[in-house]
């Protein structure tokens, strides 16, 4: 039995709460589509923009974006959104004055905005205090996990790499689907001067994410300069 086939098998037999679980987000997105269930795909839509926005494809997250707009609109969101696709284009100084006008509406996204607006301007103090808040307010285990996303590279950013360790670790064991907690599980190894420990991790990257495999590649080349 060849392994397309024995994948097909798996993935037939697959829920799509399943597929998302383990990360694979297109097919766990048609899944949900086949279902009408628009909560998932909205869900997955939201997962594929910030992958996007975390590799710095800014391109790839508007399209994405605009996508997610024709069928979910939130403005705000997509505000949140936009700021950040502004930084990943060199756009600095736009993106931190649009992530300070996020409104209060939403804790946990008003905090996370805050937390990126510092952490963008190298305020790692006031990056770590808001993110934290942001994981407090989160409603969901997802907005949870992209706040300690964000809070770790803030510790990094503080020096606390024993922090960013510790938290980024928890990423491989709650979220274990998810390569982008692995990706910053091996960053936090990296910069904790567990090199060797850090490249079998991000070597492991599924390669079906591209834009965590892509993000693993180019830290793992940053390594070597």
């Amino acid at each position: 039995m060849t392994a397309i086939i024995y994948l097909f098998i798996i993935l037939a037999g697959s829920s799509p709460a399943e597929l998302e679980q383990a990360g694979l987000l297109s097919e766990a997105g048609a899944a949900w589509e086949e279902e009408n269930n628009l909560a998932g795909q909205v869900r997955i839509l939201g997962r594929l923009i910030e992958e996007a926005i975390y590799a710095g494809d800014g391109r790839r997250a508007v399209l994405l974006s605009t996508e997610l707009q024709s069928v979910f609109r939130d403005q705000d969101l997509n505000d949140f959104w936009m700021a950040r696709i502004a930084w990943t284009s060199g756009l600095s100084e736009c993106a931190v004055e649009q992530l300070i006008l996020i409104p209060p509406n939403d804790p946990w996204l008003y905090h996370r905005a805050r937390g990126l607006a510092a952490l963008f301007q190298e305020n790692s103090v006031a990056a770590v205090e808001e993110l934290t808040l942001s994981i407090a307010s989160a409603s969901t285990s997802r907005e949870a996990f992209w706040s300690a996303i964000d809070l770790s590279s803030a510790y990094l950013m503080a020096g606390m790499y024993e922090e960013a360790l510790q938290l980024s670790r928890l990423f491989c064991v709650h979220y274990p689907g998810d390569a982008l907690g692995i990706v910053m599980y091996g960053l936090s190894l990296q910069a904790s001067g567990q090199f060797s420990e850090s490249s079998r991790v991000l070597g492991a990257v599924d390669p079906s994410n591209t834009a965590a495999k892509y993000m693993s590649r180019v830290i793992m080349e940053g390594f070597e300069q």
